[in-house]
């Protein structure tokens, strides 16, 4: 009887409790805080400057893509591609002893090719020259590179050949097979093979690693459009192929019958790719500094875009008068394909799918570094098609790090200091999602966004923050 006494008074106790809670707690914690400590929320818009920023044909690219080929867009101009290439040995790699008279039945290149950009059918030429210098290692390779540094440009190819970007010379029984992957081949001449199968007679430590094989034996190859206009294409892999019979012993017990095999040597992400990029310097700039309508950006290389935020005024209203940012948000809408300007493109370009705000004082160092956005001083965005836009929703954090950086400098700061790049990239992430590495967005892509430096073309910053009120 007391134990159900006491359950009795315990539900009793309980129900006085909440009743004596419903529909008065709307505002507790205002309620229960002095009058001076109330808290409200507000919001404010302010504007940001934006215009299109050059970025020339220098960027890093970090990629085990090559582009090769010629463009011309009525907008952007000609842009050009290709690339240099090392080429990967297996390790302990070995010929038979027994090759057919020491030489090899043939060589040639593969270029794998993954996608194009363009016309399928327009013809361009290729030009193949073998590498004098090794690529090094430790040095980070801009897509401004000379690659005359590297090859004997007064000598005559190590071979050519014309193409198009969906191959007509072969036969639909090849390019109908469900394993059949798009690749253009290039004949090098027999004695080339000849002088790899020798150079491992002469010392198969040459071919131990893939070092020993560049040093020794090939430092790479540079592969040239010298000729065309109308498609650039996206080559995954380049591969070298030694063809060469050797004898193998026969059902007779001798070493007397000739079998035909191929020794492969392919670009992997071990060896280095080093894309070179020529763009219409005068075309891109023209943009940049008459078209103040808009902002662009163009990859790959080409524009970028530079925002200048409002730091001084967000400081002076907000974070010296004591306040929180809650959020700071940046909408950027991208203007429809038909309004491009320089007439129609007979190929549209792509969208970018991402786009990097980061501090321009990081923009080169942040992919030297292989850094990923922190969410602090560089933000990732998406294109949302539904909308046409880019958002990135909370810059707080951004403009408190500016602000309490120009105040721990007594307020010296560079010109800088208060601006932002936005550039297309391309993102990897690992099994749970999360970004792992970030790169320059080297496809052909490009899109026109509202701001400029017209007067009138500000973009909106829109901060929500929260005070105490007085």
């Amino acid at each position: 009887m007391k134990r159900t006494h006491y359950w009795i008074i315990l539900s009793m106790m309980l129900t006085t409790v909440f009743a004596a809670c419903d529909d008065t707690t709307e505002g507790l914690g205002q309620n229960m805080m002095p009058s001076e400590d109330n808290i409200s929320i507000a919001q404010k818009v302010y504007s940001a400057t934006s215009r299109s920023l050059l970025a020339g044909d220098s960027i890093l690219a970090k990629t085990s893509t090559a582009y090769l080929g010629r463009y011309t867009d009525p907008t952007y101009g000609t842009f050009e591609a290709d690339f240099l290439a090392q080429f990967h040995c297996v390790e302990d790699f070995q010929f038979p002893e027994t090759i057919a008279g020491d030489t090899a039945t043939s060589a040639e290149v593969r270029l794998y090719v993954s996608s194009f950009f363009g016309d399928s059918i327009s013809p361009s030429h290729l030009s193949v020259y073998p590498l004098n210098k090794v690529l090094e290692e430790d040095r980070n390779y801009y897509t401004d590179l000379n690659p005359e540094e590297y090859y004997d440009a007064t000598q005559t190819p190590l071979a050519s050949r014309p193409y198009t970007a969906d191959d007509k010379t072969l036969p639909d029984s090849v390019t109908d097979d469900n394993n059949y992957v798009p690749y253009i081949r290039v004949q090098l001449p027999r004695q080339f093979g000849t002088d790899i199968i020798r150079k491992y007679q002469e010392n198969p430590a040459y071919f131990a690693n893939t070092e020993a094989f560049i040093n020794n034996v090939c430092k790479g190859m540079y592969f040239k459009c010298d000729q065309g206009d109308g498609s650039i294409l996206y080559i995954h892999q380049a591969q070298l192929n030694i063809s060469f019979k050797y004898f193998v012993k026969s059902s007779s017990g001798k070493v007397d019958s000739l079998v035909t095999v191929i020794a492969q040597f392919a670009g992997t992400q071990e060896v280095i790719q080093a894309n070179r990029f020529q763009t219409d310097k005068e075309k891109l700039k023209e943009l940049v500094e008459q078209d103040g309508s808009c902002t662009y950006l163009k990859t790959p290389a080409g524009i970028f875009t530079e925002l200048t935020l409002p730091m001084d005024e967000i400081a002076a209203n907000h974070i010296n008068q004591g306040d929180t940012l809650n959020s700071v948000k940046l909408t950027i809408t991208r203007y429809n394909e038909s309004n491009t300007a320089g007439g129609e493109a007979a190929f549209k370009m792509g969208v970018p799918q991402t786009i990097l705000m980061v501090r321009k004082k990081d923009m080169y160092t942040f992919f030297e570094k292989n850094q990923v956005a922190d969410n602090k001083t560089s933000y990732l965005a998406s294109y949302n098609s539904n909308y046409n836009t880019y958002s990135f929703n909370n810059l707080a954090q951004l403009i408190t790090e500016c602000i309490s950086e120009k105040n721990s400098n007594g307020g010296v700061v560079d010109e800088d200091w208060n601006k932002v790049v936005l550039i297309p990239v391309v993102t990897t992430t690992d099994n749970t999602g999360n970004v792992v590495t970030i790169r320059h967005n080297l496809n052909l892509t490009s899109a026109r966004l509202m701001g400029g430096f017209n007067p009138g073309n500000e973009l909106h910053v829109r901060i929500t923050y929260s005070k105490f009120d007085k």
